[in-house]
């Protein structure tokens, strides 16, 4: 893969075409503002070349490291990352739990390890430039009309991700459901659309429970005990939604499994 092409691309991506963002721009430091970042990639991505993508980077957990780094560092900040503890994507252990099921209902890959799942994809948002409004994230699929015209942010956008897209060349990409599927689509990608894991927070609609819409009964040990163990390694805030989660991934597992 041409990583080295992608960082000279995205270190020239000219930021002045930002600065018309002003004061909605989260990532920046005072008049410095971030360049794009390129995506986390496993060693063993080229297995599968299975690619994930978040929304937008919230700029809470990297802050104080990011504004310490160069201009090179803030763009390989997901490549160089340590471990899949320090890739800033919310919510990143759901989404390698999603990516486990996926795996293991295509391919019959069974990884039960988010380390070792992390080692097998490709992650990134598909924004690069976060935006708040009154220290809270604005949804760039969502809420960018209350305060700009989006097409501009949105096709500057498009255009990193063309780019990343181009090098990394997925078999097949995940995503959450919005605007930047039907650009991909568009674009030849194979993207399977999920429902971002924020909506099971919120409640998801109620259909994740045991009498809801999404239940699915999966009787093969296999599945079960390793949507288990991937509950067992999810210690965020999503911890406290276990059961609703199980239902989340089993529905997904029984929407993609072969045959």
């Amino acid at each position: 893969m041409r990583i080295e092409n992608l960082i000279k691309q995205f270190n020239e991506f000219d930021l002045e075409r930002l600065s018309q963002y002003g004061d909605l721009l989260s990532s920046k430091l005072e008049d410095e503002i971030f360049p794009p970042y390129i995506p986390h990639v496993g060693e063993k991505y080229s297995r599968y070349r299975l690619m994930l993508y978040g929304t937008a980077q919230s700029m809470v957990k990297p802050w104080p490291e990011l504004t310490h780094m160069t201009r090179k560092l803030k763009i390989r900040q997901l490549f160089d990352a340590a471990d899949f503890h320090d890739i800033a994507i919310a919510p990143y252990k759901v989404m390698l739990a999603i990516s486990g099921i996926y795996l293991f209902a295509q391919h019959q890959c069974r990884l039960e390890n988010f380390a070792d799942i992390h080692n097998q994809i490709a992650a990134s948002n598909y924004y690069k430039f976060s935006f708040n409004r009154k220290k809270r994230d604005v949804n760039p699929n969502t809420a960018l009309e209350k305060y700009i015209d989006p097409i501009e942010y949105w096709a500057l956008n498009d255009q990193l991700s063309t780019m990343e897209l181009g090098t990394l060349n997925p078999a097949t990409v995940i995503s959450f459901n919005g605007r930047p599927i039907r650009a991909m689509r568009k674009a030849g990608y194979k993207v399977l659309q999920i429902n971002d894991p924020a909506w099971v927070l919120r409640g998801g609609s109620g259909v994740l429970q045991a009498t809801g819409s999404w239940y699915r009964e999966i009787n093969d040990p296999k599945v079960n005990s390793l949507v288990d163990s991937y509950l067992e390694q999810i210690d965020d805030k999503y911890s406290g939604k276990k059961e609703a989660l199980k239902i989340y991934m089993l529905k997904y597992y029984n929407d993609w499994k072969k045959g």
